[in-house]
């Protein structure tokens, strides 16, 4: 009798185990992506740069105004490329006015795809441009550098990260992805997430993004 207590006792705890293991959370329930405030690393380089060219202004007058106006120069020619990508990427949200995450989810086959990936790329997507329009219409063939603008460090020192975290997929091992090196388009980068090791359940809220770069400040 004692046997055969403990045994459903243990069959229960199987059965409830299996049961919490198969229950998938919506990922409507995912909290939204926060930075960490510039620590006092990032302050204290911020006043040695300044005391750099404050010391360069005073001992060297004319080198620091041919510095001072070729970085005008550059910040000009930037300014004009980031107007015209803008303008861009302005008249390809009006051809999708209306469009929403829906749209986007359904590029995917949720049966096969993390719905938490689907998700965390589309919002850290649309954040990102949110300079352009507040809710940018994403879709899963725009190319990320053509279409949208983003560089490779804007894939790799700040999405990739933040994805990582929102997820809960480890971007250990990245080198072994399928994907790897051949992220094209946003559904490229959703499918590179979805080849990473990780919790197809839930992101851990504990996580910690892997110490790769600047990955580490991100969390």
């Amino acid at each position: 009798s004692l046997t055969r207590s403990s045994s459903r006792r243990l069959t229960a705890r199987l059965n409830a185990t299996v049961r919490s293991q198969s229950m998938r959370v919506a990922s409507r329930h995912m909290q939204k992506f926060t930075r960490r405030p510039l620590g006092l690393a990032g302050w204290l380089f911020i006043a040695c740069f300044l005391a750099a060219i404050a010391y360069l202004a005073a001992t060297r007058p004319q080198t620091f105004l041919v510095v001072l106006c070729g970085f005008a120069v550059l910040l000009w020619i930037a300014h004009s490329q980031s107007q015209r990508d803008a303008q861009k990427l302005v008249e390809l949200a009006c051809q999708r006015e209306g469009q929403t995450i829906c749209e986007f989810a359904r590029d995917f086959d949720a049966r096969a795809i993390d719905t938490w990936i689907i998700r965390a790329v589309y919002d850290q997507l649309q954040e990102r441009l949110q300079h352009v329009h507040p809710s940018f219409p994403i879709r899963a063939n725009d190319r990320l550098k053509e279409d949208l603008m983003l560089d490779d460090d804007d894939l790799d020192m700040d999405l990739a990260p933040e994805v990582e975290v929102l997820t809960g997929r480890s971007m250990v091992n990245s080198e072994r992805n399928p994907y790897f090196g051949k992220v094209k388009t946003v559904r490229d980068f959703v499918l590179f997430f979805q080849n990473q090791p990780g919790s197809s359940m839930r992101p851990n809220p504990q996580f910690q993004p892997t110490p790769n770069g600047a990955a580490e400040h991100y969390r």
